[in-house]
């Protein structure tokens, strides 16, 4: 063989591995071009699952907000837990999940938080999405009324009440027989008599406070004795003639069903006495006012009577022969060892009656009466209304407005 034959040879060979190497090549990249667009394929649809389930627990959350809000009794339609469960949108499921943090009861109290959780899931992709609302608390409208009752509201032929800075109101019906000097608002009528203000019926009804709120103050209050009267006693955080001094003055009186009296007596702090349905008289000469701003001046669980004579005698030291302000219970930043001062005759602060109410002589209060029974003038009494009583109401006198979303809250989660 010729040397030109022989390199003519070797040259078609490597011609051929170049083609070789080439094809290989191209299938190789082609291959590598179909495994890239599927894996671009897949990370496509699961990006798409991923975001069909996000959108799947957000609206999980929506509906649950949607629930709280146009149902007044959520509470009690829901339970603490799973609300719904594989429920279906579009291709993907839902499942959404109401929770109290604080007790796991949804029931026991209209102030406490809940928390939304929407779980998306779609193929392989799972989403979690939650939220946390807080209740929005607002004062009983009842603190905008001199005094406000449940049920009905009488006035006595021949006798008046004098409302000042807000009206008297009821929720039922206000049998007028007599006068009243200021506004006055009732579900209905049944006698008119004598209004000089503004008369608005129907009004509309306003809430009474919560059935636990006596049982709340019951229990942090400290227990004195009944003794059937008292009588020329001061009651403060630094007086406590039966035993140790409150320091926030919340003393409790159980009568355990009698009837009890006080009178000529100066009480600067929070009383709650429980009659068992019997009735509580002050009568005389009161000063009742609260230590704590926060917190009524008196609670009767049961009926109450005034009858104290605001406009003929005030609380002397002299007359009842006892020091209204000794040492511990200061009247304004001031005590002494005398018995020469005299003190208003008069009830200011928050008063809040279970049973019924009835307003005899010339009783003043300062502040706000709130009854859950009937109320019957027969006196010729006073209520100035105090406006901060709504402003910053007691403990226990709010209500829920609505819950809300509480800021920042809304966030992925994350088993």
């Amino acid at each position: 063989m010729s040397a030109h034959r022989a390199k003519r040879r070797k040259c078609s060979g490597s011609v051929y591995l170049h083609v070789l190497a080439s094809s290989v090549l191209v299938t190789v990249i082609g291959l590598a071009a179909l495994a890239a667009v599927r894996i671009q394929t897949r990370s496509a649809l699961r990006a798409q699952d991923c975001a069909e389930a996000r959108n799947c627990a957000v609206s999980a959350v929506e509906l649950g907000l949607l629930f709280v809000t146009q149902d007044p009794n959520w509470r009690d339609n829901w339970t603490n837990g799973f609300w719904l469960s594989d429920k279906h949108l579009g291709d993907a499921t839902f499942t959404l999940e109401g929770i109290d943090p604080q007790d796991g009861d949804l029931t026991d109290s209209e102030y406490q938080p809940l928390i939304l959780t929407g779980t998306g899931t779609k193929g392989i992709a799972r989403h979690k999405t939650q939220v946390t609302l807080v209740a929005v608390i607002k004062p009983l409208e009842a603190l905008n009324s001199c005094l406000h009752a449940a049920g009905t509201v009488t006035v006595v032929s021949g006798k008046s009440i004098a409302v000042s800075g807000a009206a008297l109101s009821t929720n039922t019906t206000l049998d007028n027989a007599g006068t009243i000097t200021g506004d006055a608002e009732a579900g209905t009528m049944a006698q008119t008599g004598t209004i000089t203000g503004t008369l608005t019926v129907p009004a509309d009804p306003k809430q009474m406070p919560e059935a636990t709120v006596v049982s709340d103050y019951v229990g942090r209050a400290t227990v004195i004795p009944y003794t059937g009267t008292i009588d020329k006693q001061v009651l403060s955080p630094g007086s406590n003639p039966w035993g140790t001094p409150d320091p926030n003055g919340m003393y409790f009186l159980d009568t355990h069903g009698q009837a009890v009296l006080i009178r000529n007596s100066r009480i600067h702090g929070t009383l709650i006495v429980d009659t068992g349905g019997n009735t509580l008289t002050l009568d005389n000469a009161v000063l009742l006012h609260p230590y704590r701003s926060d917190c009524p001046v008196l609670i009767v669980n049961g009926n109450a009577e005034l009858k104290f004579r605001s406009g003929t005698l005030s609380l002397s030291e002299s007359a009842q022969a006892t020091n209204f302000n000794p040492f511990g219970a200061s009247y304004e930043d001031v005590w002494d060892d005398d018995m020469l001062d005299e003190y208003p005759n008069e009830i200011r602060g928050l008063i809040h009656v279970t049973g019924a109410l009835d307003l005899q002589d010339t009783a003043r209060v300062v502040g706000v009466i709130i009854c859950q029974g009937a109320v019957t003038c027969e006196g010729f009494n006073s209520i100035t209304h105090d406006p901060d009583l709504y402003a910053t109401p007691p403990e226990g006198y709010t209500c829920v407005e609505r819950m809300t979303v509480s800021p920042g809250s809304w966030k992925q989660v994350v088993d």
